[in-house]
């Protein structure tokens, strides 16, 4: 049996999350445990979110069940430092298996923002264990103390700064907030840069794409895929994921993982 594991937290539109997760290993092919940290809850009307942890006793319960016959971990939203100490105790333990680190410290839903202990946590203990982390720009600019990255050559700063936290890849997401009709993702191993181009979509359809193309990638990983490969893929199972979205109000919906089949098929060579 392939599998792999989700530490993330529950999404109530199901778009991102834990959710987004599992939809995404399952078309790469692969059996996903998961442990829930904490559940957030939007109010689509307002978009006001509500983030409520899972006890850490229920989140130890959790990890203790997963046993070490995995090809891949994929981590999202903690909910709480205390969560991550234990996941960061979890992962020294698994050493030999590679870890996606999508480090959850900004929600563009809500202007969340992780505070300074949270970003020191993460730069100290939790990405010297990852394969690779997966920011978007404004994490980016919390984990290299940047203030503002606003090109593709801050992005390329930024993307050394933090590998030189020690973990062993970084991809900087750009998103939708640089100028152009490019969307630029930047991926970092410590030796050059490769920059990842896609042409933006403007249908909105986006909620979840952090979540995606991290266990995306998280998938690549597992089937063998290296660092580079699986991260072009995964750009690509996003892209598709937006395009084929599903709206649930005006301007804005949630990624479909099984848009890729439309195209694209994530099992064969790029």
């Amino acid at each position: 049996m392939r599998k792999v594991l989700t530490i993330a937290g529950s999404d109530s539109l199901s778009g991102g999350g834990l959710q987004a997760d599992l939809r995404t290993f399952s078309e790469y092919r692969l059996v996903a445990e998961n442990v829930v940290t904490c559940i957030v809850s939007v109010k689509p009307e307002t978009d006001k979110v509500s983030i409520q942890e899972v006890f850490p006793l229920n989140i130890e319960k959790q990890l203790m069940s997963i046993d070490n016959d995995l090809l891949a971990i994929k981590i999202g939203m903690l909910g709480s430092i205390e969560t991550g100490k234990l996941v960061a105790s979890f992962l020294k333990e698994r050493e030999n298996i590679p870890v996606v680190l999508d480090p959850v410290l900004a929600l563009k839903e809500s202007g969340f923002e992780s505070n300074q202990k949270i970003i020191d946590f993460f730069n100290q203990d939790l990405l010297l264990q990852a394969t690779i982390t997966t920011p978007n720009l404004k994490e980016a600019e919390l984990l290299s103390g940047m203030n503002s990255i606003n090109n593709l050559e801050d992005m390329k700063v930024a993307a050394v700064k933090i590998y030189q936290t020690g973990v062993k890849n970084v991809v900087i997401k750009g998103g939708q907030r640089l100028e152009g009709n490019i969307a630029y993702d930047v991926l970092y191993n410590g030796r050059e840069h490769v920059v990842l181009e896609q042409e933006k979509l403007s249908n909105g359809f986006n909620n979840g794409a952090g979540c995606t193309f991290a266990s995306a990638i998280c998938g690549g990983i597992a089937n063998g895929m290296s660092v580079e490969m699986a991260v072009k893929k995964a750009k690509i199972f996003v892209y598709e994921s937006i395009k084929y979205g599903i709206p649930f109000l005006p301007e804005l919906g949630n990624v479909y993982q099984g848009g890729i089949n439309r195209r694209n098929d994530v099992h064969n060579e790029y």
